[in-house]
C-alpha cells in the first residue's frame, strides 16, 4: 500500500478524511501496525506512524498518523 502526505496541524484542529473529522472520532489502530514515512517538515528523515482507521467497522477510513512535536500532527492517507 502506498501513501501520501495529506495534512500537518495541531491536535484536534479539524482535519477531516473522506469527511470525517479524525478529532472527534475515536482511533482504531489496527493491530499495532506502523509504517515508516517521510517526516513531511524534513523529508530526508523517516518515523513511525501508526496506522489507524475511524468511522464504522463496515466503512473503516485508514490514515496514518504520527506527532511530530509541539501539538503538531502529521497524517498520511492511502494513495
Amino acid at each position: 500500500m502506498g501513501w501520501k502526505t495529506a495534512h500537518i496541524g495541531k491536535e484536534g484542529d479539524q482535519f477531516a478524511v473522506s469527511g470525517v473529522r479524525v478529532w472527534q472520532q475515536e482511533w482504531r489502530w489496527l493491530g499495532g501496525k506502523t509504517v515508516m514515512l517521510p517526516n513531511p517538515l524534513e523529508p530526508v528523515e523517516t518515523q513511525s506512524f501508526m496506522i489507524c482507521e475511524v468511522g464504522t467497522p463496515n466503512r473503516p477510513i485508514r490514515f496514518a498518523a504520527s506527532k511530530l512535536g509541539s501539538g503538531l500532527w502529521s497524517f498520511y492517507v492511502p494513495d
